[in-house]
């Protein structure tokens, strides 16, 4: 049995987060293509904190209004992985959706998307006590619900249904969904419709990531607003 968290209430077992856009579907390329780890910061400054520690190895991956921000390698895009080195290097996203959508005193988080349903599946199957989250949550992400209900009707098939699971009939095509969503709009109206089309691509990366480490940052000693975490994901090998 498996549950849908639309409260971001704390897991009492193993946590299924469910991102497709922004950073999810990022996340899991990346180690799909050979990352070790990808860090999740919860905006710039914190990536930037990580980026010293790992020099010319550091991948700064986030955006603003579509373009990098200043010092960043690249934005949190599908279609730029080509273009970028990713093997023995370090991987961090801003990636504030993502973050936020973690609690902190979670601990077997695993991250879940279209791109890697097929191994989430296989992963997860017959799992009890199991909760998905869409990303967003309270205010959960269209996107995220979306395929969280795609995963809800495959892990629990004869159960009852849950708001995701309606979403999905509402939009049976993944991409159509992605499109009709806020996130999707914003890429859409960048002209990155692209983005929408690897994101919504299913099962092609047979890897599923899962929190392995949290770094703590304190206001006080990094000149923060309040306390800040960074968390490390790395690809589950059983």
């Amino acid at each position: 049995m498996c549950r849908l968290d639309l409260c971001r209430t704390p897991a009492q077992g193993p946590l299924l987060l469910v991102e497709v856009l922004p950073a999810g579907s990022l996340l899991t390329a990346l180690l799909a293509r050979g990352a070790e780890a990808v860090w999740v910061a919860p905006g710039p400054k914190v990536a930037r904190l990580l980026a010293e520690e790992f020099g010319a190895k550091a991948l700064l991956l986030g955006e603003a209004e579509g373009f990098p921000p200043e010092g960043f390698h690249g934005r949190l895009a599908l279609a730029d992985l080509p273009g970028l080195q990713v093997e023995g290097r370090f991987p961090i996203l801003a990636a504030p959706t993502l973050y936020e959508s973690l609690l902190p005193e979670e601990e077997e988080v695993y991250l879940a998307n279209f791109r890697n349903a097929k191994a989430v599946l296989e992963r997860f199957s017959g799992e009890k006590g199991l909760t998905l989250r869409p990303a967003g949550a309270p205010e959960p992400l269209l996107s995220a619900l979306v395929a969280a209900g795609f995963l809800l009707k495959r892990l629990r098939p004869e159960g009852p249904p849950h708001m995701a699971a309606l979403l999905l009939k509402a939009f049976p095509d993944p991409q159509e969904a992605l499109f009709q969503s806020e996130e999707g709009q914003a890429l859409h109206r960048q002209g990155r419709t692209e983005e929408l089309a690897l994101a919504s691509l299913i099962g092609v990366d047979p890897v599923v990531p899962t929190l392995v480490e949290k770094r703590r940052y304190p206001k006080a000693a990094y000149g923060l607003s309040q306390d800040r975490l960074a968390y490390r994901f790395a690809p589950w090998n059983g």
